[in-house]
Order: structure tokens, then sequence, then C-alpha cells
């Protein structure tokens, strides 16, 4: 059986091992070594990425009593093989896994709430319990757990028999096994785990919730510790300033108090914004068809139009050859483009739009596609392009009164 470095020494980080076994598997090969500091994904937390004789780690994983890594490549050696694990990550895991035994233990001794699951997961990690939390209870909650992490409580793990432990008053469900790993945070909790801890309690550093929701009837609380957390805080502070500026207040309470407020008025301002545009749209429709009705020579009209949403000059192509046999060309300045749009009544068929409209484009840059009766594209906003497309729909409306 291969002996777990990483149960007595969790940040040990480069060893020498023996591989005992290899064997062609899908994945590179398969090793078995006689010791490990890889720890198995398992109980939530995944498995550890390193190298084992130069080669990749890529899933690290126990099967039958055995730890099996699969490695992506044939190692450089078989006896004595360099083994390295990232600390970063395994910190990163140690923090989180004992976080998540605090929040477990103190939410079950605060409000008898049970941990159904726990994940180590990114960017936050997170429980599931039996019962929902309102704010109060989460303030409680985290009140305690930071306490229980300031007080820098030994960490301390250990092999006993199913019996042995039956005996004991242990948190949790106990999965059957030869040998059960107790977890002890001196104290305060005792917990069945396999997983990778903290030698104390201070060592999970910092510990703030990230967000929860309703999961299958479950409470899923999303947590941050250590490093992510203290990280996540940067982050926060710097949404804080973002968000100050952009209501221009000066503390986080203000922020939220303005921003309630403009949720709050957005219904109203987007009925307003909907009314205003429908006016818009009705009086420009007006304006333009009595100055088609006003050319002798063919009902044509040609506009450019300042930061029109596209779909708002549609309406207006669509509204105007509704009502009158008349040919529309429109171009919208919009964020350094032009978009061009021509349309007529169907039935109209002395021109095809899409083929006047398609030289415009490819001079241009740009594209587009469409009908003999509506055709849309776009091209770089230039000065050229403006003047060519008024030109173009000037050409157009001659070749219709012709």
């Amino acid at each position: 059986m291969t002996e777990r470095i990483f149960d007595d020494a969790p940040l040990l980080g480069r060893i020498t091992a023996n591989i005992v076994r290899l064997t062609p598997c899908p994945q590179g090969f398969c090793a078995l070594l006689d010791r490990t500091i890889f720890f198995p994904r398992g109980g939530g937390q995944p498995c550890d990425g390193g190298t084992v004789g130069g080669a990749p780690v890529l899933d690290v994983y126990e099967q039958d009593g055995e730890i099996l890594h699969i490695l992506a490549q044939k190692p450089d050696r078989m006896e004595e093989a360099i083994c390295e694990i990232c600390l970063e990550t395994r910190l990163d895991h140690m923090q989180h896994h004992t976080g998540q035994h605090i929040v477990s233990a103190a939410a079950w001794q605060l409000f008898g709430n049970p941990t159904l699951i726990a994940r180590i997961e990114r960017p936050a990690c997170h429980i599931e319990f039996a019962q929902s939390m309102n704010e109060e209870q989460l303030t409680l909650l985290w009140q305690r757990v930071n306490q229980i992490v300031a007080q820098a409580l030994p960490i301390r793990c250990r092999y006993v028999a199913p019996d042995q432990a039956a005996a004991m008053d242990v948190r949790g469900k106990i999965t059957p096994h030869a040998q059960i790993r107790l977890v002890e945070i001196q104290g305060f909790d005792l917990n069945a785990c396999g997983g990778s801890h903290c030698p104390d309690t201070s060592m999970v550093g910092a510990l703030r919730w990230y967000g929860f929701k309703e999961v299958r009837g479950a409470f899923r609380l999303y947590f941050l510790a250590g490093n992510r957390a203290t990280r996540h805080n940067l982050e926060q502070d710097l949404h804080t300033l973002r968000l100050g500026r952009l209501t221009q207040t000066e503390s986080p309470a203000d922020s939220l108090r303005k921003t309630e407020e403009l949720c709050r008025r957005a219904p109203q301002l987007e009925q307003e914004t909907v009314r205003l545009r429908r006016q818009l749209l009705e009086a420009m429709e007006e304006n333009l068809l009595a100055e088609a009705l006003a050319k002798p020579e063919a009902p044509a009209v040609y506009r450019l139009l300042e930061n029109w949403e596209p779909r708002d000059a549609k309406t207006l192509c669509e509204n105007l050859t509704r009502r009158h046999p008349l040919l529309t060309a429109l171009a919208l300045r919009r964020q350094g483009m032009l978009t061009v749009m021509a349309c007529q009544r169907k039935g109209m068929d002395k021109l095809k739009l899409n083929q006047w409209l398609q030289p415009f484009w490819e001079a241009h840059g740009g594209k587009g596609g469409g009908s003999a009766f509506a055709a849309q594209g776009s091209v770089p906003d230039t000065p050229q392009a403006q003047a060519d497309f008024a030109q173009l729909a000037r050409r157009m409306a001659q070749a219709l009164g012709e």
C-alpha cells in the first residue's frame, strides 16, 4: 500500500519515490508509487497537480486501496523519481477544506443545520445545508467561524478502528472503511474526513461569504478562505470605489441607497424611453413621408441619422413603405460604423435594392445582404462613405423616376 505522506506532512511539496507499477492507459500512463505527496481526489477536494519523474500528473484517484497517478507521458526514471506538487494549490485546498469543517461545525452547533455536501471549486467553494439561513443567521455564523479561526486551535488527524469511531461524538456520517481517519479541531469539532487540513485554524486566514442560493431544496452557501478571500476583498474594495464614482457617492451605504433608487426608477424610465422612441418614430415618419410626396419626379427619401438603433430605423422603413409606394434610404452613424438600409414596397420591382447596394459595401470594406425590396449592411463610418451612399440614394431615386 502506498505510504500517504500528505496525511502527516501536508505542506511537503517535494519527495522522491519509487514507481512500483507503470501501465499504459488512454491518457498516457498509470503509475503506482511506494509513497506519495499527491492527494487523490475525493470528498469534494480535487487532486493535486504536479509532476512525477518529470511527467505531468493529469489525475490522482484511489481505487481498491491503491492511489493511482495518471501521467501524461512516461517518467524519466522508475526508482527515486522526483515527485513535486504545487504548494500554492495545496495551501488553497487546505484553507478551504479546513474552512469548510469550521463552517459546517459552527452551523450545526448554532442552528442544528447539518451539511449535506461540500465542494472545493473555483471561483468559490460551496457547502449545501439541509436548512436555509437568513441574513441574521449568516452574520452569527460568520462571527463564530472567524472567532474559531482567530483562536488558532490545533488540528490533529488520526486513524481509528470503525468500532472506536462509532463510540465517539463524531459529527456527520462515517463512511465504512478498514480504518477511519478522524480530523479533530481541538475543543471544537470531530469529523471523519480524508482531506488535507491546516495544522491549526489560524492558517485558514480570513473567511468570507461569496453568495448563496437554493438548490434542489438545499441551501448552498458559497465562501472564500485564506489567500482567495484576501484577493477577493481587494476586488470588492475596488468595485465599491468604482460604484461610488458611478453613483457620485462617498460611502458604500450611500452607493447602495443610490443604486436601489436607480433600480426602482428603471422600469419607469424604460417605459418613458419606449414612449419617446415611439413619438420620435411617428414624427420622423410624417416628416419623411411629406418630403417624399413633395418630389414630383419620384417618391423617395434619404436621411442620415445620428445614433439611431437599427431596429428603429428598420421599423421606420417598414412603416413608410406600408403607407405609400416610395423608396426609403437611411444611413445610421453609430459607434464608428455606418449602417445603411434601403427598402420599397413589395411589388415595386423596377429597382433590385440588394444589387444596387452590393458594390457600395464592397467598395467600402463592409458587408450586407437582403432582397430586391429590402437590403441592409454596414461599413466603416467615413465622410467618403456618407457621401457615396447619399449619391447612391439620389441615383436610385432617379432610376425609379425614369
